[in-house]
């Protein structure tokens, strides 16, 4: 294969013998100058028709965080015994970075399914559990115990994707909701941009627990309160949102699921240059 574009040393973008272009993993893929010939042998994973947000996304996150996903991932696949879908690897890379990021910051986010995912998805959970360790041992950073159980959701919702590959219900969700950001805020998303993958990923996981869509903690109570204060433009918004998904789901977001919007929406915004 033809290298093309380095992301990092172990990551590039390549041509294969057909023209297509595919991302390669492996140590030292991407070390030489573009273009050379990278060696099969050389080549631990590739991915084809992987998204562009998802080709920005490798360009942000560092190389240390992508390779302990990859750990994680396929310690997953063994310990659970499944198959998942090429962009699972990205997905879940996103989010680890994020919380990273938000642990650094000191901003701690509790998922309100933390108490029933252990019970519900038990060897998910482990699986889970094996991931946050995983992650202090290699970046000294120590999640809190709540990203065990997001971690393990990750997990049953690859395991389902594969299984259910049609979303059609799900893909009408996501897009009644980005057309309602879109007409409040007069803008056109980008769907192509890694922001907006993270707010679609977000999305699909909050329609996998209506059943604790309700449910709050006081900190994150309080934290939205300060948030959704400062952030005037995104109010009607957000309410706007909040009366879409009760509708939708026939149970009203506490404001904890309301505070993970107000991230993302300002994400979202930012990267438009809003």
């Amino acid at each position: 294969m033809k290298a093309i574009r380095n992301i990092n040393n172990n990551v590039a973008v390549c041509l294969d013998d057909n023209g297509f272009e595919v991302i390669v993993m492996g140590k030292g893929v991407g070390f030489e100058k573009t273009p050379h010939e990278v060696a099969l042998k050389d080549i631990d994973q590739t991915f084809y028709n992987i998204s562009a947000h998802y080709v920005s996304l490798l360009d942000e996150v560092p190389e240390e965080v992508l390779e302990i996903t990859r750990l994680i991932v396929q310690k997953g696949q063994q310990y659970l015994k499944m198959e998942v879908k090429p962009s699972f690897l990205f997905s879940l890379c996103d989010h680890i970075h994020f919380a990273i990021e938000n642990t650094k910051k000191g901003l701690i986010l509790s998922n309100p399914m933390s108490h029933e995912i252990p019970h519900m998805y038990e060897k998910e959970y482990k699986m889970g559990m094996w991931a946050v360790d995983m992650i202090r041992k290699k970046t000294e950073v120590k999640l809190p115990r709540s990203e065990a159980a997001t971690i393990a959701l990750h997990f049953v919702n690859a395991s389902q994707d594969v299984k259910n590959p049609e979303r059609n219900e799900i893909d009408r969700f996501v897009e009644d909701i980005t057309d309602i950001i879109e007409s409040e805020l007069n803008m056109i998303i980008d769907r192509e941009e890694y922001n907006y993958s993270r707010f679609v990923t977000h999305l699909k996981y909050l329609l996998k627990r209506t059943n604790t869509l309700n449910k709050t903690s006081v900190e994150n109570a309080k934290m939205f309160d300060k948030v959704y204060a400062t952030n005037l433009r995104l109010q009607s918004t957000l309410n706007k949102l909040k009366i879409y998904i009760t509708a939708a789901l026939k149970v009203e977001p506490s404001k904890d699921e309301l505070l993970y919007l107000l991230i993302h929406l300002n994400r979202m915004i930012a990267s438009e240059g809003m």
